[in-house]
């Protein structure tokens, strides 16, 4: 078949990896100059367990406070009267996050990862990308949860068939070597078998691979319109239009602009983050894996040899010089709490960056059939685009094929949430 992706970014770059390797004609199109130009610019890095990320799965997010008062910053900011469309989405997600057990959301969560640490090895076995990946996730506690949270907690964790240890301080430092030695810690839980990577570099990687091997791609080219023909699909941008037998939607917070003519609506909302990138000072005293501060909803990890903290939730607000400063200040000094002396404090940040992440109610992404014919869905992925994204760019091939599918479909369909 001759299909397109909307969208270049780390979902739409393994689609086209997964459709080619089923015999397709693929070609991508994507708005900006570049591949990766927004959600999958600079996010967090975290891969593997999805389950522990503290922006993830809607089911997870509160135990994963382990009973612990936080900032503001670790919070969803919503901006917006009681009757705006972001305080009515918060509504809606916080009604799912009281129903959900974890019942609902672990299975297609865990299967979704397992296909995609497959499909990650399948394709490195093949290609080599480097995506400057590390192993092992920390998370170190400052004060001893409750009994009733920690346990929670682990107990979710075994659900999941996520191993991790419980390590007293010793054990902790031992770990990493470079933690502050005045900040007091009751001890952490460590994931030996977790992984974090650069989402950006890789996906730049496969694509420079992809086109050797005959992948069209499309800057600078905004799809202004998709028409269903008798007989497939007519994307339209200003300049012109072409026809294609399927697309596919990898267009993140631009798919319901796509859809909306097709009466078709994702209820989704762009949740805005921030992350900042820093060069390393001092090895010896640099993280040595990924750290997630569970207080205040940040993920440290490594790229390469540069740091990346990333943290913060914001719904409604504008871009602002004021927000990326306070942002910015929050993200170095929780990095400066945890590891003095791996950066330079009055070192320039090397990247500083806010994006959105396309989120449903109840945080899995979106991925299947949309109701049009010839059009189907990869978007929605929330917080994890990065981890899941050979997962669900292998679910897209197995549906289009008509395959049978390792997660089940009706847990990621659209219809889901109607």
């Amino acid at each position: 078949m001759k299909i397109a992706i909307v969208g270049a970014g780390i979902a739409g770059i393994a689609t086209a990896f997964e459709l080619m390797e089923a015999g397709n004609e693929v070609s991508v199109f994507e708005q900006h100059r570049a591949a990766g130009e927004e959600a999958s610019f600079a996010p967090s890095g975290l891969m593997w367990p999805c389950a522990i990320n503290p922006w993830g799965a809607t089911a997870f997010q509160q135990v994963l406070q382990l009973g612990l008062a936080r900032p503001a910053f670790s919070e969803l900011q919503i901006q917006g009267g009681v009757l705006s469309s972001p305080r009515r989405w918060a509504r809606r997600q916080q009604a799912v996050a009281k129903k959900l057990r974890d019942s609902e959301v672990l299975p297609a969560l865990q299967s979704l990862e397992l296909l995609a640490m497959q499909r990650m090895q399948h394709l490195q076995e093949m290609l080599d990308i480097n995506g400057q990946f590390s192993q092992g996730l920390l998370l170190p506690l400052r004060k001893e949860p409750s009994a009733a949270a920690l346990y929670e907690l682990t107990r979710r964790l075994s659900a999941a068939h996520i191993d991790y240890q419980r390590c007293n301080e010793a054990e902790t430092r031992a770990i990493e070597p470079g933690l502050a030695t005045e900040i007091q810690i009751a001890g952490a839980l460590y994931l030996p078998e977790a992984w974090s990577g650069n989402g950006r570099l890789f996906s730049q990687g496969l694509l420079q691979a992809l086109q050797t091997h005959g992948l069209q791609l499309h800057t600078q080219h905004a799809i202004s319109g998709i028409q269903s023909t008798g007989s497939g699909v007519r994307l339209q941008w200003a300049s012109g239009s072409q026809d294609f037998d399927a697309v596919v939607l990898c267009a993140g917070t631009h798919t319901n602009q796509l859809l909306r003519p097709h009466h078709v609506q994702l209820p989704s909302a762009p949740i805005h983050s921030y992350s900042a990138s820093i060069q390393i000072s001092e090895e010896s005293l640099a993280p040595r894996r990924a750290v997630i501060d569970l207080e205040n909803n940040m993920i440290l990890t490594r790229q390469g040899s540069r740091l990346r903290i990333s943290g913060g939730a914001e719904l409604g607000y504008p871009d602002s010089p004021e927000r990326s400063d306070d942002a910015r200040h929050a993200l170095i000094s929780v990095l400066l709490e945890w590891f003095p002396g791996c950066i330079q404090p009055s070192q320039s940040i090397l990247q500083m960056w806010r994006g959105a992440r396309l989120t449903v109610p109840d945080g899995l992404p979106v991925v299947g059939a949309s109701g049009i014919p010839g059009i189907w869905l990869n978007t929605a992925h929330g917080g994890f685009g990065w981890g899941l994204s050979m997962g669900c760019a292998h679910h897209v091939r197995q549906l289009m094929t008509g395959q049978s599918t390792s997660t089940d479909p009706a847990a990621l369909d659209l219809q889901r949430l109607r």
